[in-house]
């Protein structure tokens, strides 16, 4: 059965990742890392005797029950040996060995990922900001990576969603097991607009030592990370160390500097990431992958205050040629219809306003329409 070498050795006890991808690099493959002898292994600088024992151990039943469950529940199976295997991940010198996949992964070739974490205990500025970033990347054609956790992660992973983008979620447990339980509809969800990615096999349940494991994926997945509400002891802080470690962009939004809450991700500024106040500030940092997302020139320029800016500008797109969702198209219906103001808008659509909110910024990062204060006008 295809990949049962390849479960096998990523379910060796005791051998970190590092050292299964020294082994398949040493031996060439997954199959000839399992047909290794005592005499192959004991040649392998720095492999120890318990892990020596383990690859020792050369059954294979484990691996067809993982591999036949996976079938039936419509997890794919990714080793690293494989073409579809994520290129941003191939290169890490502690890759997973085998990824399960639920849904469908990007063409990573093409594709501008951007990971968003933080706290579980986010405030609703916290949880604000993630939703609304999201969604503005989203739309703009990032996809948009995290970890589905309670607070800025599901919020990130909800706004990429309603954003009809692309979203990867990446769970410490099996891809049959839904951690939070609360995001169960959530994880459908992002099934249905990408991928549930994990490196456990069904039925692994989630362990605290799991989240760590996993971080290294979040950052390895996305060429730049914003951090969003971290304390100065928590995992996104683990995940910007990994992400910096594996040479991505580290970006965070600044916050209350009276919480606790704040006080790792407005570390991260005064340490030098990035300070990211809207979507513009994420895509303005990767000009050269402007023919996958809405060109910069069409983005509000932050750099000015509203005043020195001019009071119509053209956009860069026809109006028709912008893929709108039915909630951006029914705030963009009212704007045209006379409400000028961001209650107006609301009231007049039936939206919340927080979805109001998210579909104004995207209509003006589309060139559609511009906010001065609360007032909200088209541009011709």
């Amino acid at each position: 059965m295809k990949h049962a070498y390849a479960v096998w050795l990523a379910e060796r006890p005791g051998l970190p990742p590092e050292q299964k991808i020294q082994l398949l690099e040493h031996f060439g493959s997954a199959e000839a890392v399992w047909k290794g002898t005592e005499q192959d292994y004991m040649s392998i600088p720095g492999l120890k005797k318990n892990c020596r024992e383990a690859l020792l151990q050369k059954g294979l039943e484990h691996a067809y029950i993982i591999l036949r469950d996976c079938a039936k529940q419509d997890i794919r199976v990714l080793s690293i040996e494989d073409p579809e295997y994520p290129n941003p991940l191939r290169d890490l010198p502690d890759a997973p060995a085998v990824l399960y996949v639920r849904g469908t992964l990007p063409d990573w070739d093409h594709t501008l990922a951007i990971g968003i974490v933080g706290t579980r205990r986010a405030t609703a500025y916290g949880r604000g900001a993630s939703h609304w970033l999201s969604a503005n990347l989203a739309h703009a054609g990032c996809v948009i990576v995290s970890g589905m956790a309670l607070g800025i992660d599901g919020e990130a992973n909800r706004g990429a969603i309603e954003a009809d983008g692309t979203t990867i979620a990446v769970l410490g447990c099996g891809a049959d097991i839904c951690y939070p339980p609360a995001h169960k509809k959530l994880m459908a969800d992002i099934a249905a607009h990408g991928a549930i990615v994990t490196e456990y096999p069904p039925g692994t349940e989630p362990r605290p030592h799991h989240f760590p494991q996993r971080n290294r994926i979040i950052s390895g997945l996305s060429r730049g990370l914003i951090v969003i509400e971290a304390p100065t002891k928590s995992g996104a802080l683990i995940t910007a160390d990994r992400a910096l470690e594996q040479g991505r962009d580290v970006f965070a939004v600044p916050a209350n500097i009276n919480s606790p809450k704040s006080a790792g991700s407005n570390q991260l500024l005064r340490e030098g990431a990035e300070l990211v106040t809207c979507a513009a500030d994420v895509l303005s940092h990767y000009p050269e992958e402007s023919r996958y997302l809405v060109p910069t020139a069409s983005l509000p320029d932050r750099s000015q205050k509203r005043s020195d800016q001019p009071k119509q500008t053209k956009p860069v797109h026809r109006p028709e040629s912008i893929r709108l969702s039915a909630d951006e198209r029914a705030v963009l219906d009212a704007v045209r219809g006379g409400a000028d103001s961001r209650d107006a808008v609301i009231n007049a659509t039936g939206r919340s306003a927080s979805r109001v909110l998210t579909c104004l910024t995207t209509l003006e990062v589309n060139g559609l329409l511009r906010q001065e204060g609360a007032r909200v006008l088209l541009i011709d």
